[in-house]
């Protein structure tokens, strides 16, 4: 009973951490003009993000060391110079997204403006990056997940076309009212937004967990 609980934590504590600010408007948006054609590109990017997830934290179990090293040593400072500055950009990126995403949340609950809320929300992130022990914040974001899964519930609720749904997904196509262009635009967006390695960053960096082995990643 304590594995399968552990293992429930473990897929609530992803989907809280998976699903951010990013991967809440990318999706909205894209739906509300494609439906369900593009949910191929959700699958790939979440495939994707799992794949680098893994070949990060493993390198960084079994080596003991940031991917970072792991690059300079075989291909040289220029390229760990790209790959460090690339990361800190994106996680730049994402961070900013989740200030703004929290201080729009604020000001929908508040009538506040959100520009007011901007200090609140960066000292939030800022407490929980340097002072919530790894266990706490894991704990939170399973708590988190679990109330995501209120999408799933609402859309069981509204009781839609199922098969119309099955249809979009299954057999893509896109409205004549958009463009080709304007079609792959949106789904790099998806992709994007699906691997923004916000929680990979944890493990490129080689912040495992200490309790973590090669063992348990093999």
């Amino acid at each position: 009973m304590k594995n399968l609980l552990g293992l429930a934590l473990s897929i609530l504590t992803a989907i809280g951490g998976f699903v951010d600010i990013g991967d809440l408007v990318t999706n909205a948006v894209v739906g509300s003009r494609f439906g369900l054609s593009l949910a191929w590109v959700v699958v790939v990017g979440v495939v994707g993000i799992c794949l680098f997830a893994y070949m990060s934290g493993k390198a960084a179990a079994m080596s003991g060391r940031a991917t970072f090293e792991i690059i300079r040593e075989r291909l040289g400072p220029r390229a760990a110079v790209g790959n460090l500055g690339a990361s800190f950009l994106i996680n730049l990126m994402t961070l900013t997204a989740e200030v703004g995403g929290i201080s729009l949340a604020l000001q929908l609950y508040s009538s506040v403006n959100y520009l007011l809320w901007v200090p609140v929300a960066l000292v939030a992130v800022w407490l929980v990056v340097w002072r919530v022990k790894f266990k706490i914040l894991e704990n939170a974001t399973g708590l988190l997940g679990l109330t995501l899964i209120v999408f799933a519930v609402a859309l069981f609720l509204l009781g839609p076309n199922w098969m119309e749904f099955a249809g979009q997904a299954f057999t893509p196509s896109m409205p004549q009212s958009e463009h080709v262009s304007t079609y792959w635009y949106y789904a790099v967006a998806l992709f994007s937004a699906a691997m923004t390695p916000y929680e990979a960053f944890f493990f490129s960096s080689g912040a495992v967990e200490e309790k973590w082995t090669v063992k348990d990643l093999s």
